[in-house]
């Protein structure tokens, strides 16, 4: 396979990736009746009707539901191309190791769909990290990992801070994910505290994911410790991705640009967080958020992989 080809061909399995990521946000959420039009009132009941009776009953989620399906398929028969057609362009170990766990979460994910949905959180948080991880991944490739231009040695400040930044990152997925099984999106509607409170009585069995979800089980204090467990992590993502990005910007060059783009893109992150929970939790507000998780996601782990958080000469 010719390096532009594969070039292309990495674009779209990332453009993809991201539909699907996005798609299967709108389902998961319009069935925990975000948006519905008894909103907020419908928000966190019980949908009485399976997937497909709700989907054929509402044609943007029968249409979306489409979009994730055709989407996820072509973005299998992408990465089988990638490995098999293009696994002389993969240039260096990592890519190839790289280009390998991508086809083995979509692998996962293909498997995981048999359970999802569930009342388990870990079968959404086992789809929601994939398929960020998969975007990180791809974005990898396509920025360079594909045709061995990634560098490496890094400072180890700047390494230990992108990899301190992408586990956050991570836990904050995890962490929203946990709130949209545990429909704790509305039991803090005020900023900076919740309630009026900076601490909640932490139920720990809700942060268990394998314990499963059920209205009966859940409790306000349990649902307002996730909720504020999520905005401490904001603001330990903050600083840590924050310092990150500007430690790529004083490298200058192609560094300093992806040092930007983290830097607007976790304000953009956090002004959605604020926005969500000011609004109540608008549908289109919460799926840019979960997009922007995506991304924040994939342009930290460019800066890791590339080896642009510190100040290291080429």
């Amino acid at each position: 396979m010719k390096a532009k080809f594969m070039r292309w061909m990495l674009l779209a399995s990332v453009v993809l990736v991201l539909i699907v990521v996005s798609s299967s946000a709108y389902i998961r959420l319009s069935q925990a009746g975000l948006g519905c039009k008894d909103w907020p009132g419908c928000y966190g009941q019980v949908v009485p009707q399976p997937i497909a009776a709700a989907a054929a009953a509402d044609p943007a989620l029968f249409m979306v539901r489409g979009l994730h399906r055709i989407s996820a398929s072509l973005v299998a028969v992408f990465l089988v191309l990638i490995v098999l057609l293009g696994w002389d362009a993969l240039k260096g170990r990592a890519a190839r190791v790289a280009a390998l766990t991508v086809l083995g979460l979509a692998g996962f994910l293909a498997a995981l769909g048999f359970f999802t949905p569930s009342a388990l959180p870990a079968v959404l948080l086992g789809n929601l990290l994939g398929g960020m991880s998969m975007s990180a991944l791809l974005w990898y490739l396509y920025q360079g990992g594909a045709n061995g231009s990634a560098i490496t040695g890094s400072a180890a400040v700047g390494r230990k801070l992108a990899w301190m930044g992408i586990l956050l990152i991570m836990l904050q997925i995890s962490l929203g994910g946990l709130i949209g099984a545990h429909r704790a999106g509305l039991v803090c509607t005020t900023l900076p505290g919740c309630q009026g409170h900076w601490l909640a009585e932490a139920d720990w069995r809700l942060f268990n994911p394998f314990v499963a979800s059920s209205v009966a089980a859940l409790t306000a204090g349990g649902q307002q410790a996730i909720a504020m467990a999520h905005r401490y992590g904001a603001l330990l993502v903050m600083v840590v991705v924050g310092c990150v990005g500007f430690i790529a910007i004083r490298r200058g060059g192609s560094a300093a640009v992806r040092g930007w783009t983290v830097l607007a893109l976790l304000t953009v992150q956090l002004s959605l967080g604020v926005g969500a929970v000011l609004e109540q939790l608008p549908l289109p507000v919460v799926l840019l958020h979960n997009m922007g998780a995506a991304l924040l996601l994939a342009a930290t782990a460019a800066l890791f992989i590339n080896g642009e958080t510190a100040g290291e000469t080429t």
